[in-house]
């Protein structure tokens, strides 16, 4: 039997790792096909960083607009190639493959300190999504491998009345909510209940492991929140509070997403099975800290965003409290299958399941990279790639507009810039900064392009021998800044004239922005 096991073991170990590797390789082949225009706003800013221009988008102005920890790795990155942007995609995708290996190592830690032996089925969950999905070149991965070992420090603090490991903890969810600002939410009820679950009376030791635990977590996020008041005079990034709109709350379910809308209901699975099945206090604080946060940042998306909120990244730890779902209800299964199954039969459902998972994953990377997959006679050939063409237009755009022109982009100013290489101004202002907005709204938005020295208008076509009228706004208060008139003769290309666009892809054309005076 001992040698039976063993070869189990090894058969399934090289089953497992080779679909991981299958689901790896084709990000490592067309890096290209699994990053969404958000995510080249990290390589463009690093290039910029690299080449000693500061932390900007365009170097117009500069920029906070992204979360900190993972700029530093693609800022780290980009100089490893000395600026060479291809080179640094390649490298930034190899680096979070790396961070998913270390992600799924620290989730069956984890797994194992909570008591589930189980963990499979999470993993390849957690793999799925981490793998297969539009993550790349996003802090997505980081962000999971630092809610990990955030989640697994606080785990093993638990039973620990050393100050030691709770500031240590601390410091771990506050280089989590580096990683991904909106972890506060997260962070703030997982340490909650395992304060409030698991420290012994009196209520001064309580506030004493409190006061141990948010000094580590302000160590790490004091310095960036100073930084922000000090260099852009306020303490959330401009990103952050272009999306938010807490003056006006509205709840709009559709702003999660299909994801978000696939992960937010499980942390009230999560909530759920700590409050009325599991009863161990361990889990009790994972199903309840974790759940709850979910839940809070499913609301705040609902009710105080209004950007594009839609993205896989915002829904790590959604997925996250899936996959720990999907570990216990497996575990909750093979505990009573096994009678009949025998060890050795319960242990190959558990594999057959989470090859099952891999290989859904596997599929689904494959067809995103090509686009159409095809196994023998059976043939899945459904574009899923339908941000693609902008890449195609930059590519056009380097070849036939003068280096050194500045752009204003309607939209899709990420992977613009990175393919381009020209200077692309974003009207969507995610990546500018506070000044921007009030400088917009004080000298009109045509003004504002001209004295800027913008050259050209990347956006919608509407009806090409009549005038565009297009409304520009100061994103952060929305409110109007003027209306943009382009006149026929002001085309320079309608972009259906030189591409071979996609059906869903709109039309978009190229204009020159009319300027009486032209300021240097």
């Amino acid at each position: 039997m001992p040698a039976a096991g063993s070869s189990r073991t090894i058969v399934a170990g090289t089953l497992l790792t080779s679909l991981l590797c299958l689901t790896a390789l084709p990000v490592l082949m067309r890096p290209g096909s699994f990053i969404q225009d958000d995510s080249y706003f990290y390589l463009q800013i690093a290039s910029h960083i690299v080449a000693g221009h500061g932390s900007t988008f365009h170097g117009i102005t500069p920029t906070n607009g992204y979360h900190p920890l993972w700029m530093v790795c693609v800022a780290a990155t980009m100089a490893l190639v000395d600026g060479d942007k291809s080179h640094a995609l390649n490298l930034v995708v190899v680096l979070q493959i790396v961070l998913t290996a270390a992600t799924l190592y620290l989730f069956k830690r984890l797994m194992t300190v909570v008591g589930l032996e189980v963990w499979l089925p999470g993993a390849a969950l957690l793999a799925a999504y981490l793998f297969g999905t539009g993550l790349y070149g996003s802090e997505g991965h980081l962000n999971a491998l630092t809610l990990v070992a955030a989640t697994l420090a606080l785990c093993n603090s638990l039973s620990s009345q050393r100050a030691g490991d709770w500031f240590l903890t601390g410091i771990w969810f506050g280089t989590a909510i580096l990683a991904r600002l909106d972890n506060v939410f997260v962070a703030a009820t997982l340490l909650a209940f395992g304060l409030l679950l698991h420290t012994p009376r009196p209520v001064s030791r309580l506030l004493l492991r409190g006061a141990i635990t948010g000094s580590g977590v302000l160590l790490i996020v004091a310095p960036y929140l100073i930084y922000n008041v000090l260099t852009y005079g306020h303490l959330m990034p401009i990103s952050g509070a272009i999306k938010s709109h807490a003056s006006a709350i509205s709840f709009d379910i559709a702003r999660l997403g299909a994801l978000g809308k696939l992960a937010a209901p499980f942390g009230l699975v999560c909530i759920a099975i700590g409050t009325f099945i599991d009863r161990d206090r361990r889990r009790q604080v994972l199903w309840l800290g974790l759940g709850c946060g979910v839940v809070l940042h499913a609301l705040y998306v609902v009710a105080w965003t209004d950007h594009y909120t839609f993205w896989a990244w915002y829904y790590v730890s959604g997925v996250l409290g899936a996959s720990v779902v999907l570990s216990y209800v497996t575990e909750w299964f093979v505990t009573r299958v096994r009678p009949w199954l025998g060890d050795g039969g319960a242990q190959w459902l558990v594999i057959v399941l989470t090859c099952a998972l891999l290989i859904g994953s596997a599929m689904r990377a494959w067809h995103k990279a090509f686009d159409s997959l095809h196994i023998g006679p059976i043939g899945i050939t459904a574009r899923i790639n339908e941000y693609r063409w902008p890449e195609e237009l930059a590519v056009w755009m380097r070849t036939h507009i003068p280096p050194g022109t500045v752009v204003f982009a309607q939209d899709w100013p990420g992977a613009i810039a990175f393919y381009s290489d020209l200077t692309i101004l974003p009207m969507d202002g995610l990546v500018n900064d506070y000044r921007y907005n009030d400088e917009m709204l004080a000298l009109g938005a045509q003004t504002y392009l001209c004295t800027h020295g913008v050259d050209l208008f990347l956006g919608h076509l509407f009806e090409p021998a009549a005038p565009q009228q297009v409304p520009i706004y100061a994103p952060l208060h929305r409110q109007l800044a003027g209306i943009l008139i382009l006149h026929p003769d002001d085309l320079i290309v309608e972009t259906r004239s030189v591409l071979r666009l996609p059906e869903q892809a709109p039309p978009y054309a190229i204009w020159r922005i009319p300027c009486p005076v032209r300021h240097p």
